[in-house]
């Protein structure tokens, strides 16, 4: 007593047949969206239910409630064309009955299907979601690495199956949600950089919001995901193991029973192509660059046209608007103002700019380098130079190839050496005063000569330690350059260090010169 001309279509939706009616199925399943807005509130009535049973009277009951009123008959037209379409199923359970009428209102109640219940979901989410900016977390990277970390501390030949079954769930888990997330959002800034029609708030959000948040993102995105890359470095040897000894749930037990006839969803992770698709993110191949690398330039040439499109927008009334063609109307008036009425410059500047009078900023004019005096007249001041991106294009904003930098490497390489010769001349000086000291004691004795950059080096050392020493002291002392030099009172004792540049005589002191570090 069942209808034929819809049996095998039914059968389809919910055993998942294979074959041309399946292909079938799976694409009406889409059809109701075209169609009028009632199926979407009708499915969406089923959608909530959890698969519960409900006969068109039912559904009636519950769109007068949402505020759409439908005849029975029509709501019973509307559930028929869903069940036809693969979104809604008729009820198998139809208990005792003992007439054939009574069979058939018990089996007039529908429950949504399997593929109904998903694409439903699947399409209020994309037509919910496709004006909105969804942002990218990027602390699924954090998530994805710290699991790459503990997988790599497992022992994969001993650990048991589910273990890894549940490590390698929490590695891609959040790569799936990350690369939703970063795909759509890129994919809208390259939808974006075409669109004409940025209202104020759109050309604020996109030219103040957008261009630093993408640069930003990008400059995190690659310091999280170069460590990522390390760790699927590391962990590429032990895939294949992974593979084969991570099945866990009922498609690996699908698969032990040899049934080839049912088809079941296998977790991510589970096939070499998983992890190699997940490398392919994260790591480059030679001549083929990760997909972040990818994304990345994706965005900032997306990013690049989409400002090039706002300064054009806002040239063409968008935002700030140019008054460049403002400004060319008006330099159009003066000129022919002067050519037919010279008096009426002044008053066409006095009404343009609020001058009042033949008077001018004092800027300067020309090549001359002092400003004109305010009170010289616009007949007698030279004329002003005016760029040629201000008078053409209305801006001053620099054009062409930016100027190459400076070679500095013999200017470098020379203060290197005169920095090292100074060294070497110090190192000299001292090792020079170091010799001169003839006593075992390090005193420097009466008549030393010295050179000038020695002396130089002794007298660096020589006024601090007098002053060390104080006009009370009776002993002082000061280092300098790895030298010690100790002065003491010694009234009477007179020392002079002849040098080819004069004689330095020290009165009632003894020199003592040591390196540091010798008591």
């Amino acid at each position: 007593m069942r209808d034929t001309s819809t049996a095998e279509p039914d059968h389809d939706v919910r055993a998942g047949g294979a074959g041309a009616g399946r292909a079938e199925v799976s694409t009406s399943v889409f059809a109701y969206v075209t169609e009028s807005p009632e199926y979407r509130t009708i499915l969406g009535i089923f959608a909530g239910t959890f698969f519960a049973e409900l006969t068109p009277e039912d559904v009636t009951a519950r769109l007068a409630e949402a505020g759409v009123v439908l005849p029975v008959e029509t709501v019973a037209s509307r559930l028929e064309s869903l069940r036809g379409w693969g979104n809604l199923d008729v009820s198998a359970s139809v208990g005792a009955v003992s007439t054939v009428a009574d069979y058939y209102r018990r089996r007039n109640r529908y429950l949504i299907t399997r593929i109904g219940q998903e694409v439903y979901e699947l399409v209020e989410g994309v037509l919910a979601q496709v004006d909105e900016v969804r942002d990218v977390s990027l602390g699924r990277l954090d998530a994805l690495a710290a699991a790459l970390d503990a997988l790599l501390r497992l022992d994969v030949e001993r650990t048991e199956p589910a273990v890894l079954a549940d490590r390698v769930r929490a590695v891609f888990d959040p790569h799936r949600a990350f690369s939703a997330e970063i795909t759509q959002f890129f994919a809208a800034i390259n939808q974006w950089q075409s669109r004409f029609d940025l209202d104020e708030t759109e050309f604020a959000f996109f030219s103040e919001v957008l261009v630093g948040y993408v640069g930003e993102r990008l400059d995190l995105l690659e310091r999280r995901a170069r460590p990522i890359a390390a760790l699927l470095g590391e962990l590429e040897p032990r895939v294949p193991v992974l593979v084969a000894r991570a099945r866990d749930g009922l498609a690996a037990r699908v698969a032990e029973a040899g049934l080839t006839g049912v088809r079941v969803r296998a977790e991510h992770g589970s096939t070499i192509q998983d992890w190699e698709n997940l490398t392919a993110w994260f790591r480059g191949r030679p001549n083929t660059p990760s997909r972040v690398a990818t994304l990345g330039r994706d965005a900032v040439s997306a990013v690049r046209t989409l400002t090039q499109n706002l300064v054009r927008l806002s040239r063409s009334g968008v935002g700030g608007t140019s008054r460049r063609a403002d400004f060319l109307r008006l330099a159009g008036w003066f000129e022919q103002a002067g050519r037919e009425r010279p008096d009426q410059a002044h008053q066409l500047a006095a009404a343009a700019f609020g001058l009042f009078g033949c008077r001018h900023l004092g800027a300067a004019a020309g090549d001359q380098t002092d400003p004109v005096p305010s009170g010289t007249s616009w007949w007698d001041a030279p004329a002003a130079q005016v760029p040629v991106s201000l008078r053409q294009r209305g801006d001053t904003t620099n054009r062409g190839r930016s100027g190459q930098v400076l070679d500095r490497s013999r200017e470098r390489a020379y203060l290197l050496a005169r920095r090292r010769a100074a060294e070497e001349s110090a190192a000299a000086a001292r090792a020079e005063l170091l010799a001169a000291v003839s006593a075992p004691d390090g005193a420097l004795g009466d008549g030393t000569r010295l050179s000038e950059p020695a002396l130089v080096c002794l007298q660096r050392l020589l006024g601090p330690a007098v002053a060390a020493m104080g006009p009370a002291g009776s002993k002082g002392e000061a280092e300098a350059d790895g030298l010690r030099c100790v002065v003491e009172r010694r009234p009477g004792q007179v020392t002079g260090l002849h040098t080819p540049a004069g004689t330095l005589t020290i009165h009632d002191l003894a020199l003592t010169l040591l390196p540091v570090g010798v008591a």
